[in-house]
C-alpha cells in the first residue's frame, strides 16, 4: 500500500505512516518500498499466518532454519509474538516436537500453515515457563 492509502486507512498523516515505518524497518521488521507501495518482505504469509494462529489459538506447523541451516518441520502452539529485539521478530510457543517452550526468529520460518486443531489456554505453569523463555 502506498503511505497516502495507508494514512486514510488508519486515519492519520501520511508524514505519520513515513515515520513509523522508519521507525519499523529501524527495529527489524523486513518492510520495504516497491513502486506500488509498502511491502512486508517475504514474511509476509508466515507473518499473516502465525497472527492467524494467535488470534485463533490453532495450531501452526512451521519449517525452521536452525543456526545450522538445518530445516526441521514442527507443529507449535504459538503463545506471544514480540519484536524489537536486536532487531528481530520471535514467536514465543510450545514445540510439541522438543515437548517444551521455544522462543522462534520469525526470520527462520520459512513456512507456516495454520492447522484446524485448536489448542488450550495455557495454564500456569506453562504460561511462566513461556514468559522465563523471552529474550533478554
Amino acid at each position: 500500500m502506498s503511505a497516502t492509502d495507508l494514512a486514510d486507512r488508519l486515519g492519520v498523516s501520511r508524514r505519520t505512516v513515513i515515520r513509523d515505518i522508519a521507525r519499523l524497518q529501524g527495529e527489524g521488521v523486513p518492510i520495504r518500498l516497491d513502486p506500488g507501495g509498502y511491502t512486508i518482505d517475504g514474511a509476509e504469509e508466515v507473518k499473516r499466518a502465525v497472527d492467524r494462529a494467535l488470534t485463533g489459538r490453532r495450531v501452526l506447523r512451521i519449517d525452521y532454519l536452525n543456526s545450522k541451516s538445518e530445516v526441521s518441520t514442527r507443529d507449535v502452539e504459538p503463545s506471544i509474538m514480540l519484536g524489537g529485539r536486536g532487531g528481530f521478530w520471535y514467536l514465543v510457543a510450545w514445540c510439541r516436537l522438543r515437548e517444551d517452550v521455544r522462543v522462534f526468529r520469525l526470520d527462520r520460518i520459512t513456512r507456516a500453515e495454520v492447522l484446524d486443531e485448536r489448542y488450550p489456554e495455557p495454564d500456569e505453569r506453562r504460561l511462566s515457563e513461556m514468559t522465563s523463555a523471552l529474550p533478554l
